[in-house]
């Protein structure tokens, strides 16, 4: 371990794993004896100096590593998008996450997460993950009792980034499911569905629920250094996409913080064509959350026959489009043919432009050098056919 490293564990708020912490209390007993019965002049230690000398200690003896951990993630995104340890710890380090706190009033408060209360909800902004393209934003709801077999939302919702609000979101409370290797709904937590009797996950073991927010733009760098403003106005319940006065808790939640992100991504220059689909895969950036791939794909439409209401031919122009973006392979050959969370696509730059692009946000978190080979659907017309399960890949190379 570099002394940056040692530096950046010391400047950190960290929980010393058990094994580190008594290593290092026999290390300053160590200390302590070999101290015992010498004159010298008493020295005052602050808790940071004491861990460095715990820290060095640890390491000059050399039988332990010492690993910095992760903060509280939330359980959407650890659970819901499979986000590992290791993951976790390298988006901490690159600065794609942050942890909102209130603003520290004076040197000696104590920094907590933003958190409201209204009519006995709390609303805990959790954390953001923003790159170019996209950003998830998470939010911990505690105190509302919900109704069996009922979805939970807000009635009103206000997002703006640096007080705009030109970009694509969704939001949603987290149901505990998440897309398996066959394109099926599971349970996170590995158990089986049971469909006669089945219930989404909403609130967790503790009472707590968890409302996940995402945001998309094509313009690259976007969100990167912006404030974001989210407010939520009264909570309740949904029936059929109709917000449900039911079980609802009035009342306002707000919350300010500054996206800071990463820019960090695997960038690829390509010129792969997809069969004889005239589609050329020109351009793929690729990070841990989302993917963007650059098609040459020139506009064209296509004829078809259909009958109207009135049980009339009419002539019907569909637009052709390319093979879509479904997924990867991993160089350890694991495939994620399902990966499509959201996003945007089309003739972003305009139909003239013969650009065809595609943001993907990915439905789970991604180890962006582990992808070997990008994923386009064949048989696009015959999609939920046998045939369905058919891929053109593109090898990426870094």
């Amino acid at each position: 371990m570099s002394e940056r490293d040692i530096i950046k564990i010391l400047q950190s708020d960290i929980a010393l794993p058990q094994a580190v912490q008594d290593r290092a209390d026999e290390v300053f007993e160590q200390i302590r004896s070999k101290s015992a019965g010498k004159r010298r002049r008493k020295a005052h230690f602050s808790k940071k100096k004491l861990l460095m000398l715990a820290v060095a200690a640890v390491l000059a003896l050399g039988s332990i590593t010492v690993y910095a951990a992760c903060r509280n993630w939330s359980k959407s995104l650890t659970e819901g998008m499979g986000a590992t340890a290791e993951q976790q710890a390298q988006l901490e380090q690159e600065g794609a996450v942050v942890f909102p706190m209130q603003e520290q009033a004076q040197e000696d408060t104590v920094i907590m997460p933003q958190s409201q209360t209204c009519n006995g909800v709390t609303v805990t902004a959790v954390q953001s993950i923003t790159d170019n393209y996209a950003a998830h934003l998470v939010f911990k709801v505690e105190g509302y009792e919900l109704p069996e077999d009922t979805q939970p939302d807000f009635e009103n919702l206000i997002v703006t980034v640096d007080g705009n609000r030109d970009y694509n979101w969704s939001g949603s409370f987290y149901d505990g499911l998440v897309t398996g290797a066959d394109g099926m709904s599971e349970y996170a937590d590995g158990s089986p569905i049971n469909y006669e009797e089945f219930c989404p996950r909403y609130v967790r073991d503790d009472g707590s629920m968890e409302y996940w927010l995402t945001l998309v733009h094509d313009e690259k760098g976007y969100f990167l250094g912006k404030d974001v403003h989210v407010e939520f106005e009264n909570l309740g319940i949904v029936e059929k996409a109709e917000y449900l006065s039911d079980n609802e808790v009035q009342g306002k939640w707000s919350f300010d913080w500054n996206l800071q992100g990463t820019d960090s991504m695997y960038e690829y220059t390509l010129e792969e064509s997809l069969g004889d689909t005239g589609a050329v895969v020109m351009r793929a950036e690729i990070s841990p959350i989302t993917i963007h791939v650059e098609y040459q794909f020139p506009y064209q439409t296509r004829t078809a026959q259909a009958i109207d209401e009135n049980g009339n031919p009419v002539t019907l122009h569909k637009r052709v489009i390319p093979p879509p973006f479904v997924g990867v392979r991993l160089k350890d050959g694991t495939v994620y043919t399902h990966l499509r969370g959201g996003g945007m696509e089309g003739y972003l730059q305009g139909t003239s432009s013969g650009v065809y692009e595609v943001i993907n946000v990915n439905e789970r978190i991604i180890t962006p050098e582990q992808v070997e080979y990008l994923l386009f659907l064949k048989n696009v017309d015959e999609y939920l056919t046998e045939e369905y399960e058919e891929y053109y890949e593109v090898p990426v190379n870094r």
